[in-house]
């Protein structure tokens, strides 16, 4: 996929330090979802993984050994424990993306919290006083890390079924990209970051880690897409050409009002929570709408089976929510 021809020709010599070796690593999981009730513990750990990205198998890490990191599925006004593990060489820390929590629990190394060292645990008490997209990722080093496929998903089922429409499925989408420069991502350095701030532009497009990423409905669904920008730089516009979207949430939940768009515009780390209804059967290609070039991010295949329970109606009614 093109982009970042800048580095395309430029030979770079191996960063000390920065191991980049596969063998005795376990392959990369496949995405879970862990449904948490109310007071439970659940135990997440960072590790390396190899992990085969555009038909190349690289050095990558991971939560739980999953990439993306499992999606934590919890219920409005509730509470649980992560019980966290670093099985990194370096520190990190996990900060909960937009979640109003209590500061000590928020990840910041060195002011909410210590670092947790390599073979080190910490224990963090999440709140979830809000519905919505939220999601997790390290604070320490993230143009690595993150870069590196440590990332994760959270949504809050609402307390009032109300908040948001019926739909279908919803599907949870992070998208990201990766810089590769050869058979393997372009070079860390262990002790700085050789790129601008939080990371660099990557030239292959990722939709849950994956350059394939594809998901089938059947005629005239309703689906949710319930995505989170995690690239590291990148600004993703996000758009299904031959079908209408409709925004009904972000940052902060569910939007006052719902509103029809073409395309939704997502700056790093933000949130969009659309339902796309597909009306009739075929292929149809999510696109990162580039100000020069179209990148196909992934397919949507619509079977010509119709759905089991139409929510045309709705899809139609552009809900208002109270302030």
């Amino acid at each position: 996929m093109a982009g970042c021809e800048v580095y395309k020709n430029n030979p770079v010599a191996p960063l000390a330090n920065v191991s980049r070796r596969i063998d005795s690593l376990n392959e990369a999981k496949k995405q879970t979802e862990a449904a948490l009730q109310n007071g439970a513990s659940y135990s997440v750990n960072a590790s390396f993984v190899k992990n085969t990205v555009n038909g190349k198998t690289i050095r990558m890490l991971a939560y739980n050994g999953q990439i993306p990191g499992p999606i934590l599925r919890v219920h409005q006004g509730g509470n649980i424990k992560i019980n966290f593990t670093n099985n990194l060489d370096e520190p990190t820390t996990i900060h909960w993306h937009g979640l109003r929590l209590d500061n000590a629990n928020d990840g910041v190394p060195d002011m909410t919290q210590p670092p947790v060292n390599p073979g080190g645990t910490f224990t963090y008490s999440l709140k979830f006083p809000d519905a919505g997209l939220y999601w997790y990722h390290p604070h320490i080093r993230e143009d690595y890390q993150q870069e590196l496929g440590m990332y994760g998903l959270i949504w809050v089922e609402p307390t009032d079924p109300k908040t948001f429409a019926q739909v279908n499925q919803t599907e949870f989408l992070a998208l990201d990209d990766i810089l590769f420069s050869g058979n393997d991502v372009y070079p860390f350095d262990k002790e700085r970051i050789n790129h601008t701030l939080m990371g660099r532009f990557g030239n292959l497009m990722l939709v849950n880690g994956s350059t394939g990423y594809s998901l089938t409905a059947k005629k005239n669904a309703v689906v949710r897409l319930a995505m989170v920008n995690t690239a590291n730089t990148r600004v993703f516009k996000v758009g299904i050409p031959g079908v209408k979207m409709k925004l009904v949430g972000g940052d902060s939940g569910g939007y006052l009002k719902d509103h029809y768009v073409d395309n939704i515009t997502l700056a790093p780390s933000e949130r969009a929570i659309v339902d796309v209804q597909f009306s009739k059967s075929g292929t149809y290609r999510i696109k990162h709408l580039g100000p020069e070039t179209q990148y196909d991010l992934g397919t949507v295949s619509v079977l010509n089976t119709p759905t089991d329970q139409d929510y045309s109606e709705a899809f139609k009614t552009l809900q208002t929510r109270p302030n």
